[in-house]
């Protein structure tokens, strides 16, 4: 047999170091790329990572400044029935207001008496204010024990917890429904029960249309009587992906919260009326 030549030989060797040269190159590309992609993908985790960190610190100051402003803000003096008065309270309107309630009928007060009122009163300044704000806390109205009267409605506010639904369920249980507020005195009357730092449900859900906020007696929230904290309602998925579909309250401001929540409760009914 004729042997190759010796030129071929050393001609194959040098290809064939070559091919194994470029498999090398190409394992080390790969493996730079698997590296980026690696480390690219440790960067994005650690960015997600940071973003929720700071949402919650955030929500963190948010609950921090809502207890500040609530340690600051100046509550609105309590008004007290007439019967209880310092001696500085014009002594005639003292007089009419712990008259028995029975002469004045609530529904519609005879006029003679009406008129026998304001001659022998003529002198009471015009800024006294009227009997239904003086009578806040009317005696002619009575609530149940662990009920707080104020402008003859009831309040119950709970200790235990419990999800949104369960809440308004033992407020019905009770004879009423998660609270409706409807003014700013009420706000603040049950901004002043509510303890520091600890959240209670409300009447307020959007559970039916997302967006669309509504009492639990049907009737749409009204936008200009709103006092929503900065930025809420979020519909925050973070911790129920179902969302934040019921209102809650703090010490000075509402919060939508997922509805599966276990929080405490304001219940409301209307006063028992003791006058006839």
């Amino acid at each position: 047999m004729m042997s190759r030549p010796q030129k071929y030989i050393e001609g194959e060797a040098l290809h064939s170091q070559h091919e194994k040269s470029n498999n090398a190159l190409k394992l080390r590309v790969a493996m730079l790329v698997v590296c980026v992609l690696l480390v690219s993908a440790l960067v994005v985790t650690y960015l997600l990572l940071e973003v929720l960190k700071t949402r919650n610190m955030l929500r963190n100051l948010e609950m921090k400044q809502e207890t500040v402003k609530a340690d600051v803000t100046e509550r609105p003096p309590e008004i007290k029935p007439c019967s209880t008065v310092q001696p500085t309270c014009p002594e005639p309107e003292v007089k009419i207001i712990t008259q028995p309630c029975s002469p004045i009928q609530t529904t519609s007060p005879q006029p003679p008496e009406i008129n026998m009122i304001k001659q022998s009163h003529s002198t009471i300044p015009t800024t006294t204010p009227q009997l239904p704000d003086i009578t806040m806390n009317d005696p002619c109205y009575k609530c149940e024990d662990g009920w707080k009267l104020h402008g003859g409605k009831c309040y119950y506010f709970s200790i235990s917890k419990s999800s949104w639904d369960v809440s308004r369920t033992e407020c019905r249980t009770k004879g009423g429904d998660l609270v409706k507020i409807d003014s700013e005195e009420e706000q603040n009357f049950l901004r002043k029960n509510v303890q520091q730092k600890i959240p209670f449900w409300i009447g307020l859900t959007d559970s039916a249309e997302e967006g669309r906020w509504l009492w639990v007696d049907g009737s749409p929230l009204n936008e200009s009587l709103t006092f929503w904290k900065f930025f809420e309602p979020d519909d925050w998925k973070g911790k129920d992906p179902d969302g934040e579909d019921c209102g809650r309250m703090g010490s000075v401001y509402w919060y939508d919260n997922s509805c599966k929540r276990s929080r405490r409760s304001i219940c409301e009914k209307s006063a028992v009326a003791m006058c006839v």
